[in-house]
């Protein structure tokens, strides 16, 4: 077969696709899907299906399918036809065969559960091509890009969310017999309305369930503001929304989906409003059928909230001379300090890069005269003698009372040497000791932790996305401490875009940001396009080195094409609809870049 460039239009793909298939049909879906098949460098003489460990199978599409799958395994008892499942990535999550010779097929292609056949890997197929153009379609024999397949006949179709319509994964039917793809085609349909018919039951399910605590709630004899919400629904009474509007009613809501994603989160959480408010909320998981239906909210707020005028610029730094001035921040920075200030045994609770560290040697500057503070880490090893070491080394620290031992990152210990080291902690508590210090991430720490427990003062430090308007004043601080000898200034557009980003690595990655843009000449301002790709995103999930990579690369190729995805799609080598997902992924909206 010739080898066609990437980059070629759609007529060299259909050229190809021709001399391939003798077929002049040549059906516009299937083409387009052979012109993405070059594009991503597919080589049609050698199948690459890559495998991922334990696939996803709890799910709501897998829920749903997998009962429907066993039921028509039994109908098709004998008959050459397979029947599979798959996530949007394609990843074959279920395989249905009870026909021993089309098993040895599918095995021998690998098209079996925890491969990958998405159309980047293996070209045009059933599975890929519905997935990337959103489609019902039949793949038949020398349709497919790359020959090993080119034996099957497969019928698959997109499954969609059924209120948000989102692509959840495909369903499809694949055989070795020909026969009528019409026929093929309408048994994979029905299957595919069956699966969405039944993800609608058991949403529907989650949310009576979800609103049957909601009312209950609402009607207790002094129900006050009630919140109930999962990943699809959001229901608040008119004492919520009355009482909880602007700033404060999206923190409110954002701190609240936080919590709900995370099933062990019960019992009472506190929260800082943007007014200067704080939001106790009793949180209630709704147990009726899963826990992804969701949670309820029972709020008290308590305060008054301040003056706009108050609000709006507030000083930016903490009485220990810490940037920042948000409610919730400087809460956290005064609980800390009472508790250092006393001795008290503290824990300090935050995702990685909120500055808990910071906050500590703060408090031992202010506070410490004549104190002495150690910091520890875990151990980088689990064997008896490192570990005998390091127990021995944190009992040695706190034998001196004048010793502040700062531990770090507590939720990295094993169970085994975490239970050893709270026996430890317990036989130094009460008796003369140094103060401890842990800190360690809130989604970590589980509800009935032992060690936790033995601390005095549990303070939950807030991510930067949770401090209203501190981007602002750590910018230009960090500006100021990078370039000491220049003007330091950031323009309204600038400005607005680091306050919008979500900094998933909080005020480490901020500084990053800032550290790099001061090397630049001085003396002038920062506008909107000098800074990285890294703040145009508004994912808060935190990506590895290559997918920061492939972030960054879409960002730059769609800021250099004035926001055009499809010819920055093609100019990456990816499909359009893929462009689309992967700027999902990633939080790129479009507008942002401009």
């Amino acid at each position: 077969m010739p080898r066609h460039q990437p980059g070629n239009s759609l007529r060299a793909a259909r050229e190809l696709y021709l001399e391939a298939t003798n077929d002049p049909s040549a059906r516009p879906l299937v083409v387009a899907s052979w012109q993405r098949s070059i594009e991503y460098k597919v080589e049609s003489g050698s199948l690459d299906a890559p495998y991922l460990d334990n696939p996803n199978l709890d799910s709501p599409l897998a829920r749903a399918a997998l009962p429907i799958l066993d039921t028509l395994h039994e109908q098709l008892a004998d008959d050459p036809v397979s029947t599979m499942i798959t996530d949007r990535n394609g990843v074959v999550l279920s395989r249905k065969v009870s026909h021993d010779g089309l098993t040895t097929h599918l095995n021998r292609v690998r098209l079996a559960p925890g491969h990958v056949f998405a159309e980047r890997y293996v070209g045009t197929n059933g599975i890929g091509t519905a997935l990337a153009s959103g489609r019902p379609v039949v793949i038949a024999g020398r349709q497919h890009y790359v020959e090993e397949l080119r034996e099957f006949h497969c019928a698959a179709v997109p499954i969609l969310h059924p209120t948000r319509s989102t692509l959840l994964g495909a369903f499809n039917l694949t055989t070795i017999r020909q026969g009528s793809d019409g026929m093929l085609m309408a048994f994979a349909r029905s299957v595919a309305a069956q699966i969405e018919a039944e993800i609608a039951a058991i949403t529907s399910r989650r949310e009576r369930a979800l609103f049957q605590d909601y009312m209950e709630a609402c009607s207790s004899a002094r129900p006050g503001p009630v919140l109930a919400l999962n990943r699809d629904l959001v229901m608040m009474n008119e004492q919520l929304s009355a009482a909880v509007t602007g700033p404060d009613h999206y923190a409110l809501l954002d701190h609240a989906r936080e919590i709900a994603d995370h099933p062990r989160l019960e019992g009472t959480r506190s929260i800082a409003l943007p007014s200067g408010r704080v939001a106790e909320l009793r949180v209630s998981r709704c147990r009726r059928e899963d826990s992804d239906a969701g949670a309820v909210f029972r709020v008290r707020l308590i305060g008054r909230a301040q003056p706009s005028s108050v609000v709006s610029a507030p000083p930016d730094r903490s009485n220990l001379g810490l940037v920042g001035s948000s409610p919730h921040w400087l809460r956290a920075v005064a609980d800390s300090e009472t508790a250092f200030v006393a001795g008290t045994w503290l824990h300090l609770l935050g995702e990685a890069g909120v500055g808990k560290r910071t906050l500590v040697e703060a408090m031992h500057r202010a506070h410490g005269a004549g104190r002495r503070l150690e910091i520890r880490e875990a151990p980088l090893s689990d064997s008896p003698a490192v570990t005998e070491r390091w127990l021995h080394d944190i009992e040695e620290l706190l034998v001196v009372p004048s010793n502040v031992l700062l531990l770090r990152d507590v939720h990295l210990l094993g169970d085994h040497l975490r239970h050893r080291l709270t026996n430890l902690l317990v036989r130094r508590d009460g008796g003369a000791t140094g103060q401890l210090v842990m800190t360690s991430q809130p989604s970590m720490v589980s509800a009935d932790d032992g060690l936790d427990q033995l601390c005095g003062a549990l303070v939950e430090v807030p991510a930067l996305r949770h401090r209203f308007g501190d981007a602002e004043h750590l910018a230009r601080f960090f500006l100021r401490k990078y370039r000491p000898s220049g003007e330091s200034g950031f323009s309204p557009d600038a400005l607005t875009m680091l306050q919008r980003c979500p900094w998933p690595e909080n005020v480490r990655q901020l500084e990053s940001v800032i550290r790099g843009l001061a090397r630049r000449p001085s003396g002038r301002m920062i506008h909107a396009e000098e800074l990285p790709p890294e703040c145009r995103a508004s994912s808060n999930k935190v990506l590895t080195t290559i997918e920061a990579l492939e972030r960054d690369a879409i960002l730059r190729g769609l800021m250099d094409r004035n926001s055009n995805v499809q010819r920055t799609a093609q100019d990456l080598g990816i499909s359009r609809a893929t462009m689309y997902r992967k700027m999902r992924r990633y939080g790129i909206v479009p507008s942002s870049l401009t």
